[in-house]
């Protein structure tokens, strides 16, 4: 019996892993086209070109160092304002689940299995945002309790279920 058991859990784990997998890949699928888009828009239309040209021709002048990692930080805080909009749209609309999501078969719910209103999107994807601020260490979270849920998880009341 105890063998059993401990298959069972074998196979818990597992499938916990590929689910967390599965999570990575939406995110990324997500994220990437968002990060490809303003990148490019401050490229083509900002001058960021020029800032990165000058900065990889002059990497140890500290001035032009500085002025390339003020731009690259707005980029970043842009893209990042932009996902946390678009998931709290996505997941608190009429579809229910990002593009990413849907195409890896998982949706976003509240922890009694009902769909997300936009403000519970909204409380999910601030405190998601605010988990990886400080070095990403809200992303091992999961290693540290029982329902291996994500702070954000946690904090929002909400889970992600395959469909």
């Amino acid at each position: 019996m105890s063998t059993f058991v401990e298959h069972t859990k074998i196979i818990d784990n597992f499938t916990g892993v590929l689910m967390k997998i599965r999570r990575l890949l939406a995110y990324i699928l997500d994220v990437i086209p968002i990060t490809i888009f303003v990148t490019a828009y401050f490229w083509y239309f900002q001058g960021f070109d020029e800032t990165f040209r000058l900065f990889i021709e002059n990497q140890r002048e500290l001035a032009i160092k500085a002025i390339f990692l003020e731009e690259r930080n707005i980029i970043r805080n842009f893209a990042s304002i932009l996902c946390v909009v678009y998931f709290v749209i996505f997941e608190g609309s009429n579809t229910k689940n990002t593009l990413g999501k849907s195409i890896l078969r998982i949706r976003v719910e509240d922890v009694d299995g009902n769909e997300l209103t936009y403000k519970q999107s909204l409380n999910r994807n601030i405190a998601k945002f605010l988990s990886i601020l400080p070095a990403g260490l809200g992303l091992l979270y999961p290693l540290f309790n029982k329902d291996r849920l994500f702070i954000h998880e946690t904090l929002s009341k909400t889970r992600v279920r395959k469909l």
